[in-house]
């Protein structure tokens, strides 16, 4: 991995007002689970417009209280986010989240709260590192390819504090994050020598027979 997508991502309530679901007008109607969906609807539409360029929009979770059958919810949280390999798209894809949000609480008359927001990704890898990786599977006779990583992983936590890289090996149809997820051993071995002579490597140039 040479570089990770910029990643925009949101946690936030929405407060309405319970009523029954037959006899309330809809005009008076401040349903949070509605607001909740509508905003997460209108990020899944986000991702699908950038969707041909590699965006994702993600309508991640909806919790609503009381969640039932014939009662109108007063309360909603959601998580959701937006990613882009290109900066200004991605900044872009995040405004439009954050301008859905305020249409949803004002469409279902309901209030809002952000309770956090985050965003990752960019250049985070050190390039000496990716420069190695890049080698040292050259040099073992290995097919690779240089590629963004998409995903959140603890690595993005980790170059805040020292130099990191990722190796990633293709998973069955391309699934992961799943239980239908799964790699050989035959796919897994390239990698996991990469990384085993990736490593000396490294360790190697603070010898002091290498200066």
């Amino acid at each position: 991995m040479t570089h990770a997508y910029h990643s925009h991502g949101l946690l936030a309530n929405f407060s309405g007002e319970t009523a029954h679901t037959g006899p309330w007008p809809m005009e008076k109607r401040r349903n949070a689970l509605a607001a909740g969906a509508r905003l997460l609807a209108a990020v899944d539409d986000i991702g699908l417009d950038h969707a041909a360029t590699g965006g994702k929009g993600t309508a991640a979770r909806l919790v609503a209280w009381p969640n039932k059958a014939g009662i109108l919810s007063d309360w909603a949280q959601i998580v959701c986010d937006v990613r882009h390999e290109d900066e200004a798209i991605a900044a872009e894809m995040q405004r439009r989240m954050m301008e859905a949000l305020e249409a949803a609480a004002a469409k279902t008359h309901c209030g809002h709260t952000v309770l956090d927001t985050w965003n990752w990704g960019g250049r985070i890898f050190d390039e000496t590192l990716v420069a190695l990786v890049r080698d040292t599977a050259g040099r073992l006779g290995l097919r690779h390819q240089d590629l963004p990583s998409q995903a959140g992983h603890d690595a993005y936590f980790m170059a805040r504090i020292c130099p990191t890289v990722m190796i990633f090996t293709p998973c069955r149809d391309g699934i992961t994050h799943n239980n239908n997820e799964f790699v050989s051993e035959a796919e897994l071995r390239p990698a996991l020598n990469t990384l085993l002579h990736s490593v000396v490597a490294r360790a190697d140039r603070l010898h002091p027979a290498n200066g």
